[in-house]
């Protein structure tokens, strides 16, 4: 008999959402519900994966990584609160690396077991303070492009110029936001992670669409500072971690890749190649390949 296709399955805020499709003696998984302000995507089954994006992304940046993985794993990749396809953010919206942490603890404890948590730039700040406070919902931990630059010595070659140079650009973010122009802010974001003017301009016209689409998250991304993490705090995670940069980042990460790794202990190091801060669309393949690796050990 034909066992039927796996099919996918979408939630917003407070919807139902289940990897469907039937395999041979494998019991269906349990349907989820995503925590209110938060949409999924799942596909598959076996143990949790959890996709986490960064600013001014959403699920449907994980697509082709979860595609790739999904034979082994149930891939569930998370839109945060106030990123598409959920309600934008009012201007007073509390948009913090806290409350970020408490929805995604949320949907850790919502899954009944530990996961995998694979999660890029600001969503590597979020999965890092969740598993540094709630280390038994976490199987383990991938941290691509994490980018907390209080890890940093002040005194770390390239680190003065690279913090000069992103307050120039947080002041850039900050201004045309105040002036309207939310997009061109999204802009001026992308490119000074991608390293320069024009690396917005470099990724697919399908990325910028998905990007600009979360326009209107750039202010509150902003509104408040990063919290201080210290590499005291990342030595006490007793987890698996691979720490993950893009081959061709910027300073900023690559720095501050080098100094979580060696503050965490038994943390592991990878490089996708061919890639810059966006690396998990810029390169898909290379990261699934990467992500398939280590949580196969884990």
């Amino acid at each position: 008999m034909a066992i039927p296709v796996w099919l996918e399955s979408v939630v917003a805020a407070s919807g139902l959402i289940a990897a469907a499709g039937c395999a041979a003696g494998i019991p269906a998984p349990e349907p989820l519900r995503a925590p209110d302000g938060m949409a999924l995507t799942a596909r598959g089954r076996g143990p949790d994966v959890l996709l986490i994006h960064g600013a001014l992304g959403d699920y449907r940046q994980w697509e082709p990584i979860d595609r790739a993985l999904s034979n082994s794993y149930r891939m569930i990749a998370v839109s945060r609160r106030f990123h598409w396809p959920n309600p934008a953010p009012a201007a007073d919206a509390e948009y913090t690396y806290d409350a970020q942490s408490s929805d995604l603890y949320a949907l850790l404890q919502s899954l009944g077991r530990p996961a995998h948590l694979v999660a890029h730039s600001y969503g590597a700040g979020v999965a890092l303070l969740t598993a540094l406070r709630h280390p038994e919902l976490v199987r383990s931990l991938i941290l691509v492009e994490l980018p907390f630059g209080s890890l940093m010595a002040p005194s770390a070659p390239e680190f003065a110029s690279e913090l000069a140079s992103r307050d120039s650009m947080v002041a850039a973010v900050r201004a045309s936001v105040q002036a309207g122009a939310a997009e061109r802010a999204a802009e001026s974001l992308i490119d000074w992670v991608e390293g320069g003017p024009g690396g917005f301009r470099k990724l697919s016209r399908a990325i910028q669409e998905q990007l600009l689409a979360n326009a209107a998250t750039v202010g509150p991304t902003y509104s408040a500072p990063a919290p201080v993490v210290t590499c005291d705090q990342l030595r006490a995670l007793q987890l698996p971690v691979l720490i993950v940069r893009g081959e061709q980042t910027r300073p900023w990460y690559r720095l501050v890749a080098a100094t979580a790794a060696d503050c965490i202990p038994g943390a592991e190091s990878a490089v996708i190649p061919a890639a810059r801060h966006m690396s998990i669309v810029e390169n898909p393949d290379g990261s699934a390949d990467l992500i398939a690796g280590f949580i196969a050990r884990h």
